[in-house]
């Protein structure tokens, strides 16, 4: 598969993955009551509030010249130690096989869930912060990655953190059983600890995160989208997994169960506030700086916050164009027309205040933790969430 010139445009000074065959794509495309038992007892819905009106006044605004880099300066030394147990644990034998990875590993990240766990140790005791949390950070850091990578599948994007997807370079067999090495390789890592709460816990996260895909798959098209099951689909696909980064953190570094739980906490409400915004610049945002393919919720007909609000309030005869569009497969095609009117409604500002909301949510749970780095730094990073653009 030869990408658009658009995006051939976008990636040229990329360093080109030299181990890869020649492109091909295969010829097919490829509720759960436990979630509040597991992981906590607030459900996202109760979370929620109706409003949409602005409200500047829920989190301050991070510096606007800070990045993720910046605010993780701090532990350079431990996020070190993470990319380290990265490549041990997804080293190959095989050439190709490694030459996959090496292209995944090359599109970099924010590495914002590894930075959770080592964070989330720090918050609670600095000086128990070791090489377990390394293991751990890795360990959720490949089983996002994996997700990643059937995501891109699952969503047809060509292009992701200015780099070709590896589908669109080996095809979808391949890339599905680069996902499945992935995870593999995180779950063995996990066995491996001399503390098995990682292999038990993150392999019941992960649980949950394939039922939020696949519940986001089901409701693909479904124009009548309820909030209830949205929260439910972010929450699972999304935020558990931000959850029990900052969690484990907090257990690897014998926190009690008060800060562990506060941790558990900011964790699910940055998550959450994370997807929302994601929603958002996937509607709104420019692929030069976003640095993946952007329009695939409207092409996909992935129902998002914004769009959910708008098809409930918007004005009538606008509804009733966009309802088409979408239900016609024209989403894509429409997006122009489709973005204009949802902000016009204020849904995207609808969406945005409640991801305000959620940012508060999870400065203030930290509020009975010790004054250190780790909790600073968590602060921060709510911070920055909201005010991303990447």
């Amino acid at each position: 598969m030869r990408l658009p010139r658009r995006i051939r445009a976008r990636i040229r000074d990329c360093p080109p993955l030299r181990l890869l065959k020649s492109p091909r794509r295969s010829s097919q495309r490829p509720e759960s009551p436990e979630l509040a038992t597991l992981l906590h007892p607030k459900t996202a819905l109760e979370r929620t509030e109706t409003t949409s009106a602005p409200d500047s006044s829920i989190a301050p605004a991070p510096d606007a010249g800070a990045t993720l880099a910046d605010l993780l300066a701090p532990i350079t030394g431990d996020m070190e130690r993470v990319q380290t147990a990265l490549v041990e644990i997804t080293t190959s034998q095989a050439t190709y096989v490694q030459g996959l990875v090496d292209h995944i590993r090359g599109m970099g990240g924010k590495r914002l869930r590894p930075a959770l766990v080592i964070l989330g140790g720090r918050a609670v005791n600095p000086d128990a912060v070791g090489v377990d949390h390394a293991r751990v950070g890795a360990v959720v850091e490949l089983i996002h990655t994996a997700t990643l990578v059937h995501d891109d599948i699952l969503d047809g994007a060509l292009v992701r953190r200015m780099r070709p997807t590896l589908h669109s370079l080996e095809g979808e067999e391949i890339s599905v059983l680069l996902g499945d090495f992935l995870l593999a390789s995180a779950y063995a890592e996990a066995a491996a600890l001399e503390d098995r709460l990682a292999s038990r816990y993150l392999s019941k996260i992960t649980r949950l995160v394939c039922q939020g895909e696949m519940l986001q798959i089901h409701n693909r098209g479904n124009l009548d989208l309820s909030i209830e099951t949205y929260l439910e689909i972010i929450e699972k696909k999304t935020a558990v997994l931000y959850a029990a980064s900052a969690e484990c953190g907090a257990r690897y570094a014998g926190g009690d169960d008060a800060s562990v739980q506060a941790l558990h906490d900011y964790g699910m409400s940055l998550g959450m506030a994370f997807q929302i915004v994601d929603d958002v610049l996937d509607l709104t945002g420019d692929e030069a700086v976003v640095g993946k393919s952007l329009g695939t919720d409207l092409a996909r007909v992935k129902m998002t916050l914004p769009l959910i609000h708008f098809l409930r309030t918007g004005p009538a005869d606008d509804v009733a164009r966009a309802r088409a569009a979408l239900a016609e497969g024209r989403g894509l095609e429409e997006a122009g027309t489709i973005r204009a009117a949802v902000i016009a409604n204020g849904s995207v500002e609808h969406a945005m205040n409640d991801a305000r909301r959620r940012i508060r949510e999870a400065r203030d749970v930290l509020d009975p933790l010790p004054d250190n780095d780790g909790k600073t730094i968590l602060r921060a990073i709510a911070d920055y969430v909201l005010a991303r653009r990447r």
